[in-house]
């Protein structure tokens, strides 16, 4: 199923939500994550994903940690995310 489109603009949680998804590489770099507070592990030993998610907005996410851990294929630029609010980044990229 085709989730690109998915209106996930009133979630403030996203933690494990493609943790261990070993196949998942569909494009998501369209979602609105403005509402977003943590994203723990949300693509922890997600082994395929390697998808552009830079334009992401998240400025209101405080805890990151696990979120890319053991997601060997992902390399995209994510440099451009304000991540001044973000407390917890433990382990965030470790594997990648």
């Amino acid at each position: 199923e085709d989730i690109s489109k998915w209106d996930v603009s009133n979630v403030k949680k996203m933690n494990y939500v493609f943790a261990a998804c070993e196949k998942f590489n569909q494009p998501i770099g369209n979602w609105d994550v403005s509402n977003v507070t943590e994203m723990i592990g949300m693509f922890s030993d997600a082994e395929c994903f390697n998808q552009y998610i830079g334009d992401w907005n998240v400025s209101n996410v405080t805890n990151m940690k696990n979120m890319f851990y053991q997601a060997e294929a992902f390399n995209q630029d994510i440099s451009n995310w304000n991540v001044s609010n973000v407390i917890n980044m433990e382990l965030m990229l470790l594997g990648v």
